[in-house]
């Protein structure tokens, strides 16, 4: 890659073409042609990553400065640039599109400095010098074998130090893949899942036209559809929504097992292809992750639980005949969740991957079912959804997610080598052992930021702030209601952004790198400095922004910190740190300095509005409790649970109040609400749509709570796709 940066005045050639930067020209022989600064600007930046496929949001930031920019004004310099070259969108030759991930610039670029008049430089004469060339040619070889030397080592100690520390290692020239698109509708599609001969394919789907989901069956032979809808003599049609999940094929191909959530409980449901009869095994304990899977000898199915007590989730054994359930090994760590878990060939092994929210891990791991030990294989900062075995069980493949390394990898389970096999926005995975290809759910979404306002006449004013960005959580408003700060995340990058509500423009304070995750900003009462906490794989810091000054600074710690925020007065400051493997919230008296412990549990937010009462949420549950804290040693019977959320709904706290979002029973509809903390009573106030979250805060509400900013999911849309490389994997 060319490192030229931005303030190099050279011109360069990309193929036959030369580009002037001081006269935002492109010549060819004797033919020049003007473009505009912009047409320019974009050229440059293809041409400073030749060869890479930059994104749409990378160029639209490096070129507008912006992301909240049209990507029309970006395809429109590109057509622009095409009629230059005389490419077209069919005709490809300098700029190609590669598909739902950018533009590349395909021909050789050589950059030269421009002509000045500088070099019109008398040279003295050349006098006589004595005969060389020999020497220099055995110089030459010399060199070429000693470089040839070096190079295989580092060849050799490079493939050596990437195997054994499990580096991503990227082939371009192995991502050419054959897609085949198998579904173009509306439905929501998700649970992805081959039968064992590979002639079929089980997926949970969802559509607008009726609540719930359901199963469905997809011949790859026919493409005939069938869904499963057919429940055991002994059950009735419940009016309330029911929601099937996590199908999973027997060995022999005969019959589809899957979760079947109803508003009594949860069920395993067995569906037989031959008789399309529906039996119900036995009652599935709840989990965090819907994930189910087969054994390969057909005797057992594996499924998620979990512990309320330690907040562990865990693996169990459903046995085929008797429909007993025995709990397997969990991960030692107390804040772990979210499991997927598949069955090695041999049925010996379970694949799993597990998250560690306090580290900012996500793990996979290895079970050996007859010992019950569980060893670790990959830790990643970056979010793993779903592994799945290849055919012989030594290696497997699993999705990166929410990165700019997402797509489907491959991790081989003796050399630790990992290999990107495809990039793509999968969130669900599966490999046929038969026909060799992948299946996956490619997801497609965009979000808004909302403002919902309520006027003097008790009207509310819904509309979007910010339209249409790649992803973004964290709204944090302003002690004066002026200004909005954000989390954006673009191409798997992440970013602040302060929003000027006075002014409605948006201004980047800082971004992070691509293996980094940035949370919870949050404002000084004063409105002039804002905390972030950037978190990335193993480690997590706090960084202070000064807005007057321009400045930023580091919280300085040996330790992990995260979760920064200031008293309502300003006089103290609080955090979340790790001290010997274990988390605390700390309070540091801005005064004299003095810090002191607060609490020490697994959490994922705190509040501390009063300097008097501490509100948390722990790690796996949505409730919010309350820990007075006029005694520093207080103990867990001074806990009061206060505020039990549904569905992951978002709460933001303020001095004698917390707004939350959650259904209303009356209205059927997504409300703010208002409790009193002084009393404990709540009230709801208007309708709003917030995003649900289990970790990330989507939702921040002005002190008298007349206008709430909040994260909206405005567009998702799912299809299914069969992938074949081209290449070996």
């Amino acid at each position: 890659m060319n490192n030229k940066t931005t303030s190099d005045q050279d011109s360069f050639s990309v193929g036959e073409f030369t580009i002037s930067t001081s006269r935002n020209s492109i010549a060819k022989a004797d033919d020049e042609v003007s473009i505009t600064p912009k047409m320019l600007a974009v050229l440059t930046e293809l041409a400073k990553h030749q060869g890479e496929t930059l994104s749409k949001e990378h160029l639209i930031l490096a070129v507008w400065g912006t992301i909240h920019t049209s990507d029309m004004v970006l395809s429109r310099a590109i057509s622009d640039l095409r009629k230059v070259f005389g490419d077209s969108a069919k005709k490809q030759i300098y700029i190609k599109t590669m598909i739902k991930q950018g533009y590349r610039l395909i021909q050789p670029v050589s950059w030269q400095q421009e002509f000045d008049g500088s070099q019109l430089v008398s040279q003295p004469e050349e006098t006589a010098k004595p005969d060389i060339s020999a020497t220099r040619n055995n110089k030459g070889i010399f060199n070429i074998l000693a470089f040839t030397a070096v190079a295989l080592m580092v060849l050799v100690f490079g493939y050596w130090f990437l195997a054994g520390n499990a580096t991503h290692l990227v082939n371009e020239n192995d991502l050419e893949s054959n897609l085949t698109y198998i579904t173009a509708n509306n439905d929501n599609e998700y649970y992805l899942r081959f039968s064992r001969d590979g002639t079929y394919l089980a997926y949970t789907f969802s559509s607008d036209e009726q609540p719930g989901s359901k199963i469905r069956l997809r011949s790859l032979i026919d493409n005939t559809l069938t869904t499963l809808d057919t429940l055991p003599n002994n059950l009735t049609k419940s009016k309330y929504p029911t929601f099937d999940v996590a199908p999973t094929f027997s060995p022999d191909g005969n019959e589809v097992a899957y979760k079947h959530l109803t508003k009594e409980g949860c069920y395993i449901h067995i569906f037989n292809l031959s008789n399309a009869q529906t039996r119900e095994l036995s009652e599935c304990p709840f989990s965090k992750t819907d994930s189910l899977d087969w054994s390969p000898d057909g005797e057992n199915l594996i499924i998620t639980v979990f512990n309320y007590i330690e907040k562990i989730e865990g693996l169990a054994l459903i046995n085929l005949k008797s429909g007993k359930i025995k709990a397997l090994s969990a991960p030692e760590h107390s804040a772990s969740g979210y499991l997927w878990s598949r069955f090695s060939p041999n049925a010996s092994t379970i694949a799993l991957v597990y998250v560690q929210p306090n580290s900012n891990l996500w793990t996979i791991s290895l079970l050996d079912i007859k010992s019950g030990k569980l060893t670790p294989l990959l830790e990643l900062g970056n979010e793993v959804s779903q592994v799945v075995w290849n055919e012989s069980g030594d290696s497997l493949y699993y999705l990166l997610t929410n990165s700019n390394d997402a797509g489907i990898w491959k991790i081989n389970l003796s050399t630790k080598f990992n290999q990107l096999i495809a990039k793509n926005n999968a969130i669900s995975l599966d490999f046929d052992h038969v026909t060799k290809q992948f299946a996956y759910v490619e997801s497609e979404e965009s979000f808004s930021i909302w403002q919902s306002t309520l006027n003097k006449d008790g009207d509310v004013i819904s509309q979007p702030m910010l339209k249409e960005l790649p992803q973004t959580n964290y709204p944090s408003l302003s002690k004066n209601n002026k200004q909005l700060a954000f989390i954006s995340t673009t191409s798997g990058i992440d970013s602040l952004w302060l929003r000027d509500l006075i002014e409605k423009n948006s201004a980047l304070i800082f971004q992070g790198n691509n293996k980094e995750k940035l949370s919870e900003p949050r404002w000084s009462p004063d409105g002039n400095k804002v905390l972030v906490s950037a978190l990335s794989k193993g480690a997590s810091r706090i960084i202070q922004f000064d807005l007057e000054l321009g400045s930023s600074s580091q919280i300085q710690s040996e330790n992990n910190i995260k979760m920064g925020k200031w008293s309502h007065d300003g006089s103290m400051m609080y955090w979340y740190e790790e001290v010997d493997q274990q988390w605390h919230v700390i309070e540091k008296n801005l005064t004299n300095n003095q810090i002191r412990i607060l609490m020490s549990e697994a959490i994922f937010r705190f509040e501390i509005l009063d300097s008097h009462n501490l509100h948390y949420q722990k790690i796996g549950t949505i409730k919010v409790h309350s820990r007075l804290l006029a005694n520093a040693n207080s103990t867990t019977s001074k806990d009061k649970l206060l505020l039990p959320l549904e569905n992951y709904y978002s709460w933001d706290a303020h001095l004698n109040t917390i707004y939350y979002s959650s259904t209303s029973k009356e209205k059927k509809l997504q409300m703010l609400f208002k409790m009193d903390l002084s009393t404990g009573l709540s009230e709801s106030l208007y309708p709003i749509d917030a995003m649900m979250t289990a970790s990330g805060r989507n939702l921040s509400v002005s002190n008298d709570g007349s206008t709430a900013y909040y994260t909206r999911l405005d567009k998702y849309k799912t299809d299914i796709v069969l992938m074949k490389q081209k290449g070996k994997y």
